[in-house]
């Protein structure tokens, strides 16, 4: 048996009918909205296999409202992304309500607070499945896995209970980056206009949110990261960088950019060469990073930075 009798009936169920995802971005802030990229990364696996919706609680007044719509009309797997902090405000209550309300739904949780504190989700008897870590493949093969009715023993990144043992499958390794799948910014643009989440700030009157890496090579005790990534890190090359920033500068109006990266400037040799390409383009951003890593970076570096519109490392 791989999970409980109870979720598995539940499976069984789900697992003759196509899956129809909805992915739910919970809501983390009461201004600034910025592009749901963890969720837009999840859409972007599946883009094209399966049906998928996008619920952005940041720009929805009533987000139960609307994912019961999509409950009703026959989606089944209820994907939502969690921080620690506000966004358990309604992911708590909308992952309850839906499993109570529609028992055959399948939940499944994804994000800094599920990996971490996955005992408590696991066992919250409204979680199915966690995705421990990044979701690129993980998510997929899982819903293959529900809709075949085949094992997920052997799917990486993956924590759900076998009775009453939890189970945690090995974590993936981290994938070329820029062999992801492009991320679906006009499938998005239809539901929620890009221009909700361009807003204002020091940088810009129309500043878009961007990820460039996966996790990051150091080990503070202090940190989320860590556990999920066990200091490592995989990043974006520049050029594909600079095109996806380019199609939101040219598209999208897009003026100013924040790199929301764990660790942006790990690799002194990425930035500059991505600094060269966009500095043309005259547009001020900033990143996160290490004080200590920054340190080690030439003076020639910093100053191809500064000229190419870095203007804060935060």
């Amino acid at each position: 048996m791989l999970i409980s009798k109870h979720a598995w009936h539940q499976l069984i169920f789900v697992s003759f009918r196509i899956m129809r995802v909805i992915l739910f971005n919970p809501r983390s802030a009461r201004a600034k909205h910025r592009i749901p990229n963890s969720i837009l990364q999840v859409g972007a696996s599946i883009h094209g296999k399966y049906e998928y919706v996008l619920v952005d609680g940041n720009l929805e007044k009533d987000p139960w409202t609307k994912i019961e719509s999509y409950l009703k009309s026959g989606f089944n797997l209820l994907g939502t992304t969690v921080m620690p902090g506000p966004q358990l405000k309604q992911a708590i209550p909308f992952s309850k309500k839906a499993k109570e309300l529609y028992p055959h739904v399948i939940n499944i949780w994804g994000g800094y607070f599920a990996s971490n504190q996955y005992k408590s989700v696991i066992s919250s008897g409204f979680v199915d499945f966690i995705v421990n870590g990044p979701g690129d493949y993980t998510f997929p093969q899982l819903l293959e896995a529900l809709e075949s009715k085949i094992s997920v023993n052997e799917i990486r990144n993956l924590i759900f209970k076998d009775g009453e043992k939890i189970v945690k499958t090995p974590q993936a390794t981290l994938g070329d980056q820029d062999k992801l799948p492009q991320l679906p910014y006009e499938f998005l643009n239809q539901l929620y206009p890009l221009s909700h989440y361009l807003g204002k700030t020091f940088l810009g009157k129309r500043t878009a949110s961007y990820h460039s890496s996966m996790g990051c090579p150091f080990t503070c005790s202090f940190c989320a990261v860590v556990p999920i990534y066990n200091a490592r890190w995989k990043g974006k090359s520049a050029p594909l960088i600079y095109k996806d920033i380019k199609y939101l500068i040219d598209t999208h109006g897009a003026d100013a950019v924040e790199f929301h990266d764990n660790n942006f400037f790990v690799s002194e040799k990425r930035t500059v060469e991505f600094s060269k390409l966009i500095q043309p383009e005259k547009i001020i951003w900033w990143g996160e990073g290490r004080i200590d890593t920054i340190d080690k970076y030439s003076d020639e570096s910093l100053a191809q930075m500064r000229e190419a519109g870095c203007k804060m490392i935060f």
